[in-house]
């Protein structure tokens, strides 16, 4: 049995951390928008370059052991913050796990693929082919494994060969702009692989999230740098209901006014709410909305710095990266003289890359939170249990 875990108590918190890779080859968990661990509990799916190139691997939760569950060959593929690649290979922004069929969709090559980690052989389906060359992002499943959303921007977008994704974010949203080119969303039937034009956008697409509760309804965001400035646009969080006509105008959540920026929209639990976090000149906040834009709550986190935020179970509390080293529980409606930021273990990741980042996710159990570090000199996948209260 191939193993790579060990477990150890974090010396800052106390708290109890799982590595499960290890070694010197980069590994990572999936994108915040994405469980990385079944419904089941079972798998927990992460990207590793171990054999010399991208590629999907399951680590069985019960024992530890790996199991690589694609075959890719040809490298790394475009996309949204991996620029460096070409036009074969797999994407590493697309892997997206439905997480109650355990199984894994993602784009490799010319085409999107699935594969069923449950599966006793090894193996991939094709589900779509991708349109024309255009270049993708992060991905996602409907809760009933169903629908497949992707989005898609068209390839003269990325004319300028940024070799980063601090420059690609500048200068994809830029050409975008001025030539008037436009991202796509698809929804991709899985059993059939039919496929539908549910929206396009004059601006550049980049994560997009079904609600969980199966209502159809999909937030979605509008990437790159506003102009001279190192902030997301103004009206970044969009609506789209998956399950109106295709043509159906999408929205901005609500307008954002001048000097208002905002990021890292998640869905609460029970899809009441839209949790996001942001800043203007009176300071950082965490705010949530509904569906229809309505203000739900709104309080400041003014000194309170983090990288990534995604959303509690409870709705209302928030999981982030800070800079100062930690993964921690942020609870913005604590009393003034309560613990409005709870250290939960240390991730010393430098975020040099998109590998790299921490991009703390809660497991859908709800009792750990699964990251990447590159604290050991290469990204590994960390697991920290949460605490019981």
């Amino acid at each position: 049995m191939k193993t790579e875990r060990s477990t150890y108590r974090d010396a800052a918190t106390g708290a109890t951390v799982i590595q499960w890779t290890d070694g010197w080859h980069n590994n990572q968990h999936l994108y915040f928008t994405s469980p990385s661990v079944t419904a089941d509990d079972r798998w927990l799916v992460f990207i590793s370059d171990r054999d010399g190139q991208p590629n999907l691997y399951a680590i069985d939760r019960r024992n530890g052991a790996i199991r690589q569950l694609t075959a890719n060959v040809s490298g790394l593929l475009k996309s949204y913050v991996y620029p460096q690649g070409s036009g074969r290979g797999l994407a590493k922004s697309s892997p997206c796990l439905d997480a109650a069929c355990n199984r894994v969709f993602y784009a490799r090559d010319d085409a999107f693929f699935f594969t069923n980690i449950d599966a006793d052989r090894d193996g991939e389906e094709l589900l779509w082919k991708i349109p024309n060359g255009w270049v993708g992002a992060f991905n996602h499943i409907s809760p009933d494994g169903r629908l497949l959303c992707v989005p898609l921007t068209d390839p003269r977008a990325f004319a300028d060969d940024a070799d980063n994704q601090w420059t690609q974010m500048r200068m994809v949203a830029a050409r975008m702009e001025r030539e008037k080119l436009t991202s796509r969303i698809y929804l991709i039937d899985t059993v059939s692989g039919a496929a539908r034009l549910a929206a396009e956008t004059p601006f550049w697409v980049t994560h997009v999230q079904f609600d969980p509760t199966g209502s159809g309804r999909i937030i979605f965001n509008r990437e790159g740098f506003a102009a001279d400035s190192d902030h997301p646009p103004r009206n970044r969080i969009w609506c789209l209901d998956s399950r109106a006509v295709s043509g159906t105008p999408c929205r901005p959540l609500s307008p954002e006014p001048p000097g208002e920026w905002r990021a890292h929209e998640n869905w609460t639990a029970d899809g009441g709410g839209i949790v996001y976090h942001g800043g203007r000149a009176g300071g950082a906040f965490v705010a949530a909305r509904d569906w229809g834009g309505k203000l739900l709550w709104e309080t400041s986190v003014a000194g309170i710095q983090f990288w990534h935020a995604t959303g509690a179970p409870d709705g209302r509390r928030i999981f982030a990266d800070q800079p100062d080293g930690f993964i921690s529980l942020l609870d913005p409606f604590a009393a003034a003289d309560g613990q409005r930021v709870r250290r939960l273990c240390r991730h010393n990741t430098t975020i040099e890359n998109q590998d790299a980042h921490a991009h703390p996710l809660v497991t859908l159990g709800g009792e750990s939170l699964t990251f990447t570090s590159n604290q050991s000199g290469r990204c590994q996948v960390y697991e920290v249990l949460l605490p019981k209260s």
